[in-house]
Formats: C-alpha cells, sequence, structure tokens
C-alpha cells in the first residue's frame, strides 16, 4: 500500500475566547492551498569580523495563513473578527487545532492574534481566494488516534 498523504480529511478547528469560544470548523479552502505555516527560525548565527560565528536559540512566532474561498461558509469568522478588532482597536486571542489523519498527528497552535486579511476577494475570471494570517506563539505536536483514516487500537 502507498503512504497517504492526502490533506483532503485534515481539520481545522479555529477558537477565538470572545466570539467563537467553543471553536469553528474551518471549510472551503482553496483549491491548490489550504493552509500554510511558515518556515521557523530556530537560531540567528552571525560572523564576527575575526572570522568567528556566534550563534543562539531565538524565539519565533509562528505563521499560519488561512486560504479560504470567497464562497466558504468560514469567512464570516474571519469577517467578525476583522469587524471586532477594527471596531474595537484590539486583538482577540485565537487557537487553531490542526489533525491530519493521514499522518497520524495533530498541531495545537496556541496564543495567536490574526495579523493580515483581505476585506474583500481579489477578482479575476472568477472571485480569488482570501488569506487571513495568523501569528501564534507556539504551536505543539502530538499523535492522533486516526491515522490513513483508520482508528488506532
Amino acid at each position: 500500500m502507498a503512504n497517504d498523504v492526502t490533506s483532503a480529511n485534515a481539520t481545522a478547528i479555529l477558537t477565538v475566547d470572545e466570539l467563537y469560544p467553543s471553536g469553528v470548523k474551518l471549510e472551503q479552502f482553496s483549491a491548490d492551498n489550504a493552509l500554510t505555516m511558515s518556515d521557523d527560525t530556530i537560531a540567528e548565527a552571525r560572523m564576527g569580523v575575526d572570522g568567528q560565528m556566534v550563534a543562539g536559540y531565538t524565539p519565533a512566532i509562528k505563521t499560519v495563513n488561512v486560504i479560504l474561498e470567497p464562497s466558504s461558509p468560514s469567512m464570516k469568522v474571519f469577517s467578525d473578527i476583522y469587524k471586532a478588532s477594527q471596531t474595537n482597536r484590539r486583538v482577540y486571542k485565537l487557537a487553531l487545532t490542526l489533525t491530519l489523519p493521514a499522518i497520524g498527528k495533530t498541531f495545537n497552535f496556541v496564543n495567536g492574534v490574526m495579523t493580515q486579511g483581505k476585506f474583500a476577494p481579489d477578482l479575476g475570471k472568477t472571485l480569488q481566494s482570501q488569506t487571513f494570517q495568523i501569528s501564534f506563539e507556539k504551536v505543539t505536536e502530538s499523535q492522533s488516534a486516526l491515522a490513513g483514516g483508520v482508528l488506532r487500537l
């Protein structure tokens, strides 16, 4: 059997403490990309004038881009966050749980805020997908009960 790397059965639950405390399942992602993660910076390094390198661990923000079709029912969630932030001139705390049954892993993104978003879709032959960027303080990884869509016992 071939190794399964489908993302078709992945689920993403977004929680916004003050607006959606029970969490909302995100739906109707873009055809080409659903969620993208930035590379994680682990350390910073520099070279001294004497030719010797120094390096050190540096914590870094974990960035996730959520890419949705303009017709997605999840657009309302991001619109609500955007409008609430604009109206109240503040950020709202977000969390994201990403479950990937194909590889049996769950990623929990915590202490996040929406940092960028498109308030309207670009127009082309059709309305284009919209990207919303969320910056998180940290992410944890755990094994899921499901792997390859089959419950592991």
